[in-house]
């Protein structure tokens, strides 16, 4: 669980440094969210940090709204 929170602290950090650094964005939504897809991704979905394209084995997962995507 510890583990978990220094990864969404550290997503954090990088989400407020891409939109500072790109002098735009909209922040509050990936920041909101930062816990659940960390939760998510290394807990609870299968998935193959190499990645390829056949997908076999693995969980698929789509987000669809523009704020936080």
């Amino acid at each position: 669980m510890a583990d978990l929170k220094a990864i969404a602290s550290q997503i954090r950090r990088d989400i407020l440094r891409m939109v500072h650094g790109a002098s735009s964005g909209h922040p509050g939504g990936s920041l909101g969210c930062a816990d659940f897809f960390t939760a998510l991704y290394f807990e609870i979905m299968k998935h193959d940090p190499k990645f390829s394209m056949d997908g076999k084995n693995e969980d698929i997962f789509f987000l669809s709204n523009g704020h936080i995507s």
